[in-house]
């Protein structure tokens, strides 16, 4: 008999798959509607199989998502940095106009105590020498600007005009040795030269030697001269180092801060009021 099924293996092999196929068919006519465990554990390696073999193709879409996000915050970071830039620069420009209207508000509150009228001008350069410090000022003859024209500010006398071209003037302030205004001490009433000494230092000069002064007084301009007018302020007296002499040693600061002037006012006298012109 084994002598048999050796001598046709193929025959019998052939009829064991058919056993076999016979036996998986009549377990799954009867288990119909339920899986197998054969089919099961197919079911599971095919499954681990697809899991595995898509983790590849998720990483890789979650990593273009994750792109896409950070290339999208750049975008919105640039254009958040470049509205920042856009809203700094404007409020630096309200910044300034408010500080401009500020700063004209108080020129036209001078303006109004004036009776000769007045051109605003803008300094447009600003001028140091041996001399001192001489200004350019964005008005000129077109303007009605003309020779020893008095500039002043809202704080008091700035200078005179020295030079005139058609669009820009020249003003010789008060801090240049070369111009000398002739002042009044508000309070005792006594009169001498506001000027810049040769050492650069500001000084009240032919004052009485018995005029009442002191540390503090105001002086203000005494219209002789015909450029300046009467009343103007022009210094505050800092020191009094000596009254032995004729007259005192008197050291005087101008009211006018120059380092912060921007815009001035130019007095336009007529020339009947002007002798210098």
């Amino acid at each position: 008999m084994f002598q048999f099924f050796v001598e046709r293996r193929s025959l019998a092999l052939l009829l064991g798959l058919f056993v076999v196929c016979f036996t998986l068919m009549t377990l799954s006519v009867r288990f119909r509607g339920q899986s197998t465990l054969i089919e099961r554990a197919l079911l599971s390696l095919v499954g681990s199989t697809i899991r595995v073999a898509d983790i590849p193709r998720t990483w890789s879409a979650e990593l273009w998502q994750k792109y896409l996000l950070l290339k999208n915050a750049h975008e919105e970071n640039v254009v958040l940095k470049q509205k920042l830039q856009s809203l700094s620069a404007n409020h630096a420009q309200v910044q300034e106009l408010k500080s401009k209207i500020a700063r004209l508000e108080k020129l036209l509150a001078a303006s109004k105590g004036q009776e000769t009228p007045v051109r605003l001008a803008r300094i447009v350069a600003r001028n140091r020498s041996i001399y001192g410090e001489s200004l350019l000022v964005d008005l000129g003859s077109q303007h009605g600007v003309r020779k020893n024209m008095p500039v002043i500010h809202q704080e008091g006398l700035v200078g005179r005009i020295t030079r005139v071209g058609n669009n820009v003037s020249q003003v010789l302030t008060l801090l240049d040795s070369r111009s000398a205004v002739n002042v009044i001490a508000q309070r005792s009433r006594a009169q001498g030269v506001f000027a810049i000494s040769s050492e650069g230092e500001s000084e009240v000069r032919y004052m009485p030697f018995n005029a009442e002064m002191k540390r503090g007084d105001l002086l203000i301009s005494s219209g002789l001269g015909g450029i300046f007018p009467k009343g103007l302020p022009v210094a505050h007296i800092t020191e009094i180092v000596d009254v032995r002499g004729l007259f005192p040693n008197i050291k005087a600061k101008a009211i006018v801060d120059f380092s912060n002037l921007e815009e001035a006012l130019i007095l336009m006298t007529k020339p009947k009021d002007n002798p210098w012109k």
